[in-house]
């Protein structure tokens, strides 16, 4: 099973990267994910952006610390495939994980948010996801950690070690260079990186966010113009196992 995972897609500069570039890509994968937590104008995930994700290819979207910022989604998430954190507690709308199938197999995908700097108060990652672990059936699990911390992610990573195919992190925008395997066989990279514009600060407006750093007061929110770039992981997965990752990046033309 080849499976795709498309990191943060960023306003419409991400949009138009995965336009450009995943109906290409497609055809090489059984699945594709893609985290669309940015992608209405750098916060949040919208209708009309949530048909063109799907229009490009993606069979999961998943979400982050903005699922919640346009209501418009409160009805999609309860019927559509997209998912959010698993261990907000019990009630949230939506489903904490998603189970996708290709040549006969199941592929359980799942995502929990971190504790570590995130600004909220949710149920323990940890315990969360290795009892879903318990509760689905499946052949192979992907979780996907949006947190802020590293040491957070692999921790969750060492931790499941063995009992997952493979862990992902997402929130932070910046692709990490760690794409590899612990001890016990599951892959990590501690983040896929950001699908969004080149010349910004994780995706946003550099004025507007320099502003923020320079003055210490809040500045109005903006995506950042201009070329883009498309940053996924691809992941191999074969026995029970994963058995190849692979970070990509591609710059839009100049």
């Amino acid at each position: 099973m080849r499976v795709l995972f498309v990191g943060d897609v960023y306003g419409d500069p991400g949009l138009r990267a995965v336009a450009m570039h995943l109906p290409d890509l497609r055809p090489q994968y059984d699945l594709v994910i893609v985290n669309g937590e940015n992608a209405h104008h750098g916060k949040g995930l919208s209708k009309p952006a949530y048909r063109k994700l799907r229009e490009a290819g993606a069979d999961l979207i998943t979400l982050g610390n903005h699922a919640w910022d346009h209501k418009d989604i409160y009805q999609l998430i309860e019927t559509e495939p997209i998912i959010r954190a698993l261990n907000y507690p019990p009630g949230t709308p939506g489903k904490g994980h998603w189970v996708l199938e290709a040549g006969g197999e199941k592929l359980l995908v799942m995502q929990v948010m971190g504790q570590v700097n995130m600004g909220l108060n949710l149920y323990d990652p940890f315990r969360s996801s290795e009892a879903l672990l318990a509760e689905v059936e499946h052949d192979y699990a992907l979780l996907e950690v949006h947190a802020e911390a590293t040491s957070e992610k692999y921790a969750l990573g060492h931790y499941l070690d063995g009992k997952i195919a493979a862990l992902l992190g997402t929130h932070t925008h910046v692709q990490t260079a760690d794409a590899g395997f612990l001890a016990n066989g599951t892959a990590i990279q501690a983040d896929v990186g950001m699908t969004g514009p080149i010349h910004s600060i994780i995706g946003g407006e550099i004025e507007s966010f320099l502003g923020r750093f320079i003055t210490q007061r809040p500045t109005p929110f903006k995506a950042a113009p201009g070329r883009a770039m498309f940053c996924a992981t691809e992941l191999v997965l074969e026995g029970g196992r994963c058995t190849s990752i692979r970070p990509m990046r591609w710059d839009e033309p100049a």
